[in-house]
């Protein structure tokens, strides 16, 4: 399945789902992170603070995700 086929799946979901998704997303990165590198960790973040971080900290994996 490509990149384009998995967002066109995603934005099918609810709202609910998705932040479900990006939650897994998310904490799946958390754990390959060295545990000093992310002050942020174990705040508690609005789901809108999340997409930012996730985003911008992995900013070449959804670049190629996008392609």
């Amino acid at each position: 399945m490509s990149a384009n086929e998995i967002i066109t799946e995603f934005d099918k979901l609810s709202a609910r789902e998705q932040e479900e998704v990006f939650a897994l997303i998310a904490g799946k990165f958390v754990a390959k992170q060295a545990p000093n590198s992310n002050p942020w960790l174990g705040k508690k973040l609005s789901f809108d603070e999340a997409c930012e971080i996730v985003f911008c900290e992995n900013r070449e994996l959804f670049a190629l995700l996008a392609k």
